[in-house]
């Protein structure tokens, strides 16, 4: 297939279906993010320990939240072992789940209702878009992020991870995505939009999966100081 004809397939997929495109887009994010930090991690030094509490539970209270976490392990989501030397495969089946399944049609629904309530470029349209995508959106997501992981991680708390990282990572996005939405929602031409937050987008989940992976003690140092 020619790079001309992919194009035009990958063009009448984001037309005709634009929930699946973001969701599949949104998923290769994570998922590469994800890669790239492990590539990076096993070049720059040898592979340590990272997740929180990697033992599957067995305490877990409700038989909803115990036949999810039994399909988590029969699907090879849970981490056997942490220090293997190879990819941690099933960790890069937890981003791409959480991409293509939770992250992707959320914010494709959002986006689209957004830019529909609050059309225009006016400075006022676009302070309002802005703190209303990150103060009204990014909390829940960010805890949907840290509480889907820790079920997938078939973790014994699933909100203790949530509560050491979150306000670090939340004041980190604002750093970030404050900034790069007002140039967004400002300067930005609807037809290079999406190009723009994917961009964007890829470079956050490299955050992201950089705090997720830090490990609580370190987490605990940075939220102290």
């Amino acid at each position: 297939m020619s790079l001309t004809k992919a194009l035009r397939v990958v063009s009448s997929i984001m037309q005709k279906r634009p929930l699946l495109f973001n969701s599949m887009v949104y998923g290769f994010f994570y998922t590469s993010a994800e890669f790239i930090r492990q590539s990076f991690t096993k070049m720059s030094k040898p592979i340590q320990p990272i997740t929180v509490n990697p033992e599957i539970s067995s305490n877990i209270k409700g038989s909803v939240l115990i036949q999810i976490q039994k399909l988590c392990e029969a699907l090879d989501l849970v981490d056997k072992n942490p220090n293997s030397v190879t990819y941690n495969w099933p960790q890069l089946k937890r981003y791409a789940i959480f991409g293509c399944l939770l992250a992707g049609p959320m914010l494709h629904g959002w986006y689209k209702w957004l830019d529909t309530f609050y059309s225009g470029k006016s400075t006022k349209i676009v302070l309002k878009k802005l703190f209303v995508d990150q103060f009204i959106l990014t909390p829940p997501l960010i805890i949907l992020f840290f509480i889907s992981m820790s079920l997938m991680e078939a973790k014994s708390d699933l909100l203790q991870e949530c509560k050491i990282k979150f306000v670090h990572t939340f004041q980190t996005s604002c750093g970030y995505w404050l900034p790069v939405q007002f140039v967004n929602f400002l300067l930005i031409p609807p037809s290079f939009r999406v190009t723009y937050v994917s961009i964007a987008a890829f470079c956050w989940v490299n955050i992201l999966c950089y705090l997720k992976n830090l490990p609580v003690s370190e987490q605990e140092q940075k939220i102290k100081y």
